[in-house]
């Protein structure tokens, strides 16, 4: 191995590993018959069944660098000016939630184009999810939830919501929704996808090494061959946490205005625990 994938999420790796397998069985030309032979290597119901594969593989690359760039600046990228650009937050917050359902439908169509056994415990425990809650209740059904759990008037059994617009920040962790009953829900959308990303990823995982066992169910070598490639030879969870900048941004300005600060006026007690907005202040008068 050559660390060409180290910096590749394991969604991303397995993704390429299927990719690789739609190019092992569509690069055979035995006769004018091929989407048929390729459908019988590829071991698909359907002759259009590749087509469809790749149209899974491409939306669970594409959802995930949504995931990633939300994984490395939140809702929005921490600036000097501290403030959260309110369009940019909503649009990344609804952008990253329709992401996320978009590779879970991805993942689970995956498992039904596979015909893996197991495809509807899969959704459950994908659907079970807080981030799918928060999908539900924040970026898809917000005026219309469909909730009987909710202290509402008889026979009415759908629900409202409202985020508590002051409650956003740069990371998404402090989520607040207020129902149309009282009622509100808090949801830290951070470590929800966090939750998502080490769920899904064991999912896909098993899915993927359960479909090569079966195409190549007597060639273990060819197997071996893929995954090694790719690097995903055992299971092992990317490290979404250490993507995140922001609090590295806000440490960083925060040493860039001590050290002015030092040098205007020298040693100043407590001055590691001086924030960014005090020394601007001082640095200001």
């Amino acid at each position: 191995m050559n660390g060409d994938f180290k910096n590749n999420t394991t969604k991303e790796k397995l993704a390429k590993v299927v990719l690789a397998c739609l190019n092992w069985g569509t690069s055979i030309k035995w006769s004018e018959d091929n989407d048929e032979i390729t459908r019988k290597l590829l071991k698909l119901q359907y002759s259009f069944d590749p087509l469809r594969v790749r149209s899974c593989i491409d939306l669970i690359e594409d959802t995930e660098n949504a995931i990633r760039s939300y994984s490395t600046f939140g809702l929005q990228k921490f600036s000097e000016s501290h403030q959260l650009d309110l369009g940019e937050a909503y649009l990344k917050l609804y952008g990253i939630l329709n992401a996320i359902q978009q590779q879970k439908l991805a993942i689970i169509e995956l498992f039904e184009t596979f015909k893996i056994e197991n495809k509807n415990s899969v959704k459950l425990k994908l659907d079970d999810l807080t981030v799918i809650e928060i999908r539900n209740v924040v970026g898809a059904h917000k005026v219309n939830l469909v909730d009987k759990a909710n202290k509402s008037p008889e026979n009415f059994n759908t629900n409202f919501f409202r985020i508590i617009q002051n409650q956003l920040n740069h990371k998404g962790d402090s989520i607040k929704a207020v129902d149309g009953f009282g009622n509100i829900k808090e949801y830290n959308l951070y470590d929800s996808i966090l939750e998502y990303n080490e769920t899904s990823e064991i999912i896909l995982y098993e899915g993927v090494i359960s479909y090569l066992n079966k195409i190549f169910k007597n060639a273990k070598n060819k197997k071996d061959e893929i995954l090694t490639h790719y690097e995903i030879i055992k299971f092992e969870n990317f490290d979404y946490k250490n993507l995140y900048e922001n609090d590295k941004l806000k440490k960083d300005e925060q040493k860039k205005w001590s050290a002015l600060v030092k040098k205007e006026l020298g040693e100043v007690t407590n001055l590691k625990f001086l924030t960014a907005e005090d020394a601007k202040r001082i640095m200001n008068k």
